[in-house]
C-alpha cells in the first residue's frame, strides 16, 4: 500500500507550501514509502500573487495546481481509495487553511472539506499513521472534533520566533478538543495512541535545511510505524 500525500493548490500563500511537500516526497522516497498524491477537484479559495502578495483576479483548480507539484501524477481525491493506503502525509502552506478547510476565516468555528475529513477520520479509525506539517494539525483537530478521539499535535512554540500567533493557534484546536504541545522547529509531535506525527515547519522562522530536518524527522517516524 501506499501514502497518500494530501495537496491543497501550489503555492504557500493560497495552496500547498512547496518546500515542505517536496521534502516530504523526498523523504517518503529515501524511506522507500511508495506514495501517491491527491487534491480535492475544487476551485481555490482565491489566487495571490507571491512576489507582493496581492490577490489576482482569476481562477484555479486545487487539482490542477497540485498537479505541478506532483508532475502531473496525481488523482482526485474522490477516486482515492482509501483501502489502498497505508497512511497520509498533509503538506503545510495556507491551502490547508482556505482550500481544505476555512480556518483561515472562520478558525475553530470552521469546518473541514468533507472528503478531508472523512479521510482523516479513517486514518484514525484504522489506526493509518498521519504527518502533519505546518498549518495541516488544525484539520485533525477540526475532523476530530466531538469524538472519542483528542489528539497531541504541535504548531510550534511560542519560545521561538515565529510570524504566527502559536498561543492563539494552540488554544484554538484545544478549545475543540486537540491538546497542543510546544515544539520547536528541532522537534516533533508524537501522538502514539493515535499514530499522529505533527511538525512545526515554517510555522516557526526557519532556514530551508531546517525545514528539510523537520519534515524528515516527521517521516522518519512514520516509517517506524508502518514497520511495526
Amino acid at each position: 500500500m501506499k501514502t497518500a500525500v494530501l495537496l491543497s493548490g501550489c503555492g504557500v500563500y493560497d495552496g500547498t507550501e512547496i518546500h515542505e511537500s517536496v521534502f516530504a516526497l523526498l523523504a517518503l522516497s529515501k524511506n522507500n514509502l511508495e506514495y501517491i498524491c491527491t487534491a480535492p477537484n475544487i476551485k481555490q479559495h482565491h489566487v495571490v500573487n507571491h512576489k507582493n502578495g496581492e490577490e489576482i483576479n482569476e481562477e484555479r483548480n486545487v487539482l490542477v495546481e497540485s498537479a505541478r507539484i506532483a508532475r502531473g501524477d496525481i488523482i482526485s481525491l474522490s477516486k482515492l481509495n482509501k483501502n489502498e493506503i497505508s497512511s497520509l502525509v498533509i503538506p503545510g502552506g495556507f491551502g490547508a487553511a482556505k482550500n481544505l478547510s476555512n480556518w483561515a476565516f472562520k478558525g475553530s468555528e470552521g469546518e473541514v472539506l468533507t472528503e478531508v475529513k472523512d479521510l482523516i477520520l479513517h486514518c484514525i479509525e484504522n489506526k493509518k499513521p498521519i504527518v502533519s506539517l505546518c498549518i495541516s494539525p488544525t484539520l485533525i483537530a477540526k475532523s476530530l472534533e466531538a469524538t472519542a478521539y483528542h489528539p497531541l499535535l504541535t504548531l510550534g512554540t511560542a519560545f521561538e520566533k515565529s510570524e504566527y500567533n502559536i498561543v492563539e493557534i494552540h488554544e484554538a484546536i484545544s478549545s475543540v478538543g486537540a491538546t497542543a504541545i510546544d515544539k520547536s522547529i528541532k522537534e516533533i509531535c508524537v501522538d502514539e495512541n493515535l499514530k499522529i506525527i505533527s511538525a512545526p515547519c515554517y510555522m516557526m522562522d526557519a532556514k530551508v535545511d531546517e525545514i528539510y530536518a523537520n519534515t524528515k524527522m516527521a517521516i522518519d517516524k512514520l516509517s517506524d510505524f508502518l514497520k511495526n
